[in-house]
């Protein structure tokens, strides 16, 4: 291979690396957005500062009010994601 070759196909592997890194950063960025959205719904729902912990008997309807808040709070942050899943 041609010492020219050697340094494009080195340049695109940094190239998709710096790709990959990016994308990672953006993942890890949404996902801790996302957690402290959850966390503002447990919060609005009644659970956040809570000393006790939730019975298992109200586990579910605990569960369901806070992803209720979650999702009405995440369809005002992106009403485009939430249009597109609604087309599925």
């Amino acid at each position: 291979m041609a010492e020219h070759e050697e340094h494009e196909d080195h340049d695109h592997d940094h190239d998709h690396g710096q790709e990959n890194s990016v994308q990672a950063e953006v993942f890890l960025a949404l996902r801790q957005q996302n957690l402290e959205l959850l966390k503002i719904a447990s919060q609005v729902a009644g659970y956040g500062n809570s000393t006790s912990p939730i019975k298992p008997e109200d586990k579910r309807a605990a569960l369901e009010r806070i992803w209720d808040i979650y999702s009405e709070f995440y369809e005002w942050i992106d009403p485009e994601e939430t249009e597109a899943e609604g087309d599925e």
